[in-house]
């Protein structure tokens, strides 16, 4: 009999002196996790990457207030940035070794940024400076009320979204991801800013700007769903792996 999917959540960490640092991780993640059928395992930073990836059937890299350091992307830093290096490289590795293996990968706001920076895709690195007639994606209003219209594009290989389909999703970044010839662009603001994106190649590998764990829109239920039918897929395909090894 097989379990329900493993999917692994990555934590922030608070700025709190150390022995006093502790791992921070919104409950709405890990519930949606398990509305959805899958089993929400925190991941803490560390060297274990393999062991981790053996160990988990999908990978959700989460939002947080910190911005990805320009230089991953081959950029020179424009303003000062809040940037948290250990995380960012704990999850890069992560992402990296899940596009490899095939592992389902989510990202969420900066976890979506960062998914595009391990496609070789670039970041508008301060919205309200750099694209002219801009809308407002970091309002001061709680994550729980939508912010504006998202039009969804395109067709998505894992996605059950419709082409043309307009809703409202909630908003809470100043960075924004830019097109690449890895990604599909799944989805836009009206002042352009892409909104989701899926890898072109692999595995299930999707991005999105805004918060679904908050279920402000009818979107956001069907992106842990499709996450965790893919997760709980390939949980699947290694137990038959592995039962043929054996």
């Amino acid at each position: 009999m097989i379990g329900l999917p493993r999917v692994g959540i990555t934590p922030d960490i608070n700025e709190m002196v150390a022995p006093e640092t502790e791992y921070v991780l919104r409950i709405n993640y890990v519930d949606a996790v398990s509305k959805a059928g899958g089993l929400p395992l925190i991941l803490p930073y560390g060297d274990q990457i393999e062991e981790y990836l053996a160990s988990i059937d999908g990978l959700l890299i989460t939002g947080g207030m910190f911005d990805i350091d320009p230089v991953l992307y081959g950029q020179t830093a424009r303003k000062s940035y809040v940037i948290k290096p250990v995380r960012t490289a704990f999850e890069r590795d992560l992402i990296q070794g899940a596009l490899t293996r095939h592992i389902p990968i989510l990202g969420i706001c900066n976890g979506m940024q960062l998914l595009a920076v391990c496609l070789d895709g670039q970041l508008v690195q301060d919205i309200p400076t750099e694209i002219d007639g801009a809308l407002e994606h970091k309002p001061a209003q709680s994550a729980t009320v939508a912010q504006h219209e998202v039009e969804f594009s395109g067709e998505s290989r894992h996605l059950r979204i419709q082409n043309g389909q307009i809703l409202r999703v909630n908003s809470v970044h100043h960075q924004a991801v830019l097109p690449s010839e890895r990604y599909e662009t799944l989805a836009h603001a009206p002042d352009g800013v892409v909104e989701a994106l899926e890898a072109k190649e692999g595995g299930f590998a999707v991005g999105v700007q805004w918060h679904p764990e908050y279920g402000v829109a009818e979107i956001d239920t069907i992106v842990f769903d499709d996450f965790v039918a893919k997760a709980r897929e390939y949980s699947q395909r290694k137990k038959c792996s592995n039962d043929f090894n054996a």
